[in-house]
């Protein structure tokens, strides 16, 4: 099924480049973390950033008296990262990091451990690590953007089950009438029954 000849085409097509199982894709993940050791550079007086300090600070056993902390050294970003069809728990994935606060720079700053969710909110990767930064429009790097190269691990399996699936759905790239009536006329030529429709 993967390389289908059509009569019509001088070459081959495979139905991979022309159709995409229903259900299966890419899922977007994002999560909120902070990003430390940066040379003066984070976001200083953003209350959201000092906030998640004194939370990270508090999870790691330090008790702070004065609630009032600031740190140049510290900011506040969102980090995206995509989850492939097929990711399985134990897998590793690039994220980006992006800052949200008033920092002028992520350089040499690490990412500390972020939760990333989906849209269904449950937690599937946690991400963590070194933050590079990466070259934008033009050649020019964006001091507010890094990437951590294989930052995230995967921490929970898509639900795909395809076991014990009687029916698959096939979507269209580019959705046509003449195409899908190629598709099921190869298929169950291929197959010899009616099994596509």
């Amino acid at each position: 099924l993967l390389v289908l000849s059509f009569s019509e085409f001088s070459e081959a097509s495979r139905l991979k480049d022309l159709a995409s199982i229903k259900g299966v894709r890419e899922n977007q993940l994002v999560g909120y973390g902070i990003v430390v050791g940066l040379k003066g550079t984070g976001d200083g007086k953003a209350e959201y950033t000092n906030k998640s300090i004194i939370r990270l600070l508090e999870s790691v056993g330090m008790k702070l008296e004065n609630k009032d902390v600031q740190s140049k050294n510290v900011a506040a970003v969102l980090v995206t990262a995509t989850l492939a069809p097929f990711a399985r728990s134990g897998n590793q994935m690039d994220v980006t990091v992006n800052s949200i606060g008033d920092a002028s720079s992520l350089e040499g700053g690490t990412l500390i451990q972020t939760p990333l969710r989906a849209a269904n909110q449950q937690v599937y990767a946690v991400a963590q690590g070194s933050v590079l930064l990466g070259a934008g429009e033009g050649g020019k790097n964006h001091a507010t953007v890094g990437r951590v190269p294989n930052g995230a691990t995967i921490e929970r399996d898509m639900e795909i089950e395809f076991s014990d699936r009687k029916m698959f759905r096939l979507a269209l790239h580019a959705a046509d009438f003449t195409t899908a009536a190629r598709v099921v006329r190869v298929i169950n030529t291929d197959l010899g029954g009616k099994y596509a429709s």
